[in-house]
């Protein structure tokens, strides 16, 4: 099978420093390759290349538009070239236009065209004035793929599609990434210079909508109550490729913590394993969370809010929620897990096998189903 995937036109597909859905296209484009389908990976950037990733071949279309032209400018490239890859699956993500611009940019084609989405609404939604036209582009595809059931629900609601038209397929964990390694863990906090203090460890956008701003007060109710305890936050500042500091993680180190900025993925294994627990206090808007994932697959215990797809990933053996926006709810399961080894033992134990669920090999798996089955 030849399989052409075809990103979002913001981050290349290689960039290492964090992106769920660029993430989602390398792991499930390798595993893919080594399954022995040819895969072509179309990621925008700002000169052609084209790059061996572990067996699959990325093709790099230089793109020179900004914004909504910037989409265009790469789906019209992409689907040039891959007239002369006549892939069998052409799938997209989060491109909602894909499948009306495969018809016509791809003439004669007899691809199936899959979607996968990490957010239900594309291109400003309703206040959009092309919303109709969307609301058909969505249709158009053979295969449309939201990232929890949570997201399928709510997709189903906003465009009206009957929720039979679409297939939950989680985004997923390298398990031979992420695993629980103690030595890591160790070697991290020496070079961050953290000693015995209860490690709480955010990744993800900093921002009002993550509820960054709501963990950083439970971590001052915390520290003003003289707990011996230490957050790190790890994460662009609002969204993937900022870089730089705002009112949150001044809050921050104001209050002793310590912000990381954008961590690559060749140490954010070690960043994972350093911590006690692993907290993410979404408030709204969350359709699955991959940090979560690879966190309990470290071996972390969780503390989530209990929204969106999160109730998807973290089960009640794995981890702790409380209510979107509840400081108060918070604050007290950190305490919790703080006071309570047994607890933290119990959660811990279970966590591995709960992110063993999204282990990619399944993931992939699950996707070949679709392609054959769309």
């Amino acid at each position: 099978m030849t399989i052409a995937h075809i990103g979002p036109p913001h981050l290349p597909i290689l960039y290492s420093l964090g992106g769920a859905t660029e993430r989602r296209i390398r792991e499930t484009a390798a595993r893919q390759a080594q399954q022995g389908s040819r895969v072509i990976v179309y990621s925008a950037e700002d000169k052609r290349q084209v790059i061996d990733y572990m067996g699959a071949e990325v093709r790099a279309v230089e793109c020179t538009r900004q914004g909504l032209m910037r989409a265009a400018e790469f789906l019209v490239k992409s689907l040039r070239d891959a007239r002369s890859v006549k892939p069998d699956v052409i799938h997209f993500h989060t491109l909602a236009e894909g499948a009306e611009f495969a018809r016509f940019f791809s003439r004669g084609s007899h691809a199936k065209t899959v979607l996968s989405f990490d957010y239900f609404i594309f291109r400003r939604g309703k206040q959009n004035p092309l919303f109709p036209w969307y609301r058909r582009a969505l249709n158009s595809f053979h295969s449309l793929l939201p990232v929890s059931d949570y997201c399928r629900r709510e997709s189903a609601a906003y465009w009206r599609i009957p929720q039979e038209r679409m297939r939950v397929l989680y985004n997923g964990v390298s398990l031979q990434q992420f695993h629980p390694d103690p030595q890591a863990a160790a070697a991290r906090r020496a070079a961050l210079g953290i000693e015995d203090e209860f490690v709480l460890l955010y990744v993800g956008r900093v921002c009002l909508q993550k509820g960054t701003d709501l963990l950083v007060d439970a971590y001052a109710r915390l520290r003003r109550e003289g707990r011996k305890v230490k957050l790190v936050i790890a994460g662009p500042i609002g969204q993937f490729g900022h870089e730089g500091a705002n009112e949150i993680t001044q809050r921050l180190q104001e209050n002793g913590g310590m912000y990381l900025g954008p961590v690559d993925e060749a140490i954010l294994p070690s960043v994972y394993n350093m911590a006690d627990a692993f907290v993410l206090p979404t408030r709204v808007n969350e359709m699955f969370g991959m940090a979560a994932i690879e966190a309990q697959a470290c071996g972390r215990p969780a503390i989530c809010s209990n929204h969106g797809g999160l109730p998807e990933v973290v089960n009640q053996k794995s981890g702790l929620l409380f209510e979107s926006g509840d400081l108060d709810g918070l604050t007290e399961r950190i305490r919790a897990l703080m006071d309570s080894a047994d607890l933290r033992e119990r959660l811990s134990a279970a966590a591995v096998p709960n992110a063993r669920r999204f282990a990619w090999e399944t993931i992939t798996s699950e996707l070949q189903h679709v392609y054959q089955t769309a």
